[in-house]
């Protein structure tokens, strides 16, 4: 017997005799749920009585491919509040951390003198630093 999910259109073959009257399946490409159905043909209708006109689903509903399925479902994932609020403490932080670095960056030199080459500020250190010292050029 050949079964179709309903959401993502995955037909699976699956022996009558594993499927009762109805059954709860699941979809292993979608997780999807759904009640699979047997037709189960009755043999004991009386053979005087007409035959019993069954309505054709098939025919009544447009053929849905997998194609179809998933230009309809064209959904966009819902967006956490928490994450969006996560991302923009995270770029003010960062902003505020080059601020800082920026408004105190003669204490930072002062205080790392490597750092004067990130920031460009090598000549401007040496300004600061009086004639008389050491550091200030002369011996």
């Amino acid at each position: 017997m050949r079964i179709v999910c309903p959401k993502c259109a995955a037909a699976y073959e699956v022996p009558a005799d594993r499927l009762k009257q109805r059954r709860t399946v699941r979809c292993t490409r979608c997780n999807e749920q759904w009640a699979a159905v047997q037709n189960i043909e009755h043999t004991s209708a009386p053979a005087d009585a007409p035959p019993a006109q069954t309505p054709e689903p098939a025919a009544a509903l447009p053929a849905f491919t997998a194609m179809d399925r998933l230009a309809a479902a064209n959904r966009q994932p819902r967006r956490s509040v928490a994450l969006a609020a996560a991302w923009v403490l995270t770029f003010g932080v960062l902003i505020a951390g080059a601020a800082a670095a920026i408004a105190w960056r003669a204490d930072i030199v002062r205080a790392w003198p490597p750092s004067a080459r990130i920031f460009g500020t090598q000549n401007e250190h040496r300004a600061h630093v009086p004639a008389n010292t050491p550091e200030g050029g002369r011996k």
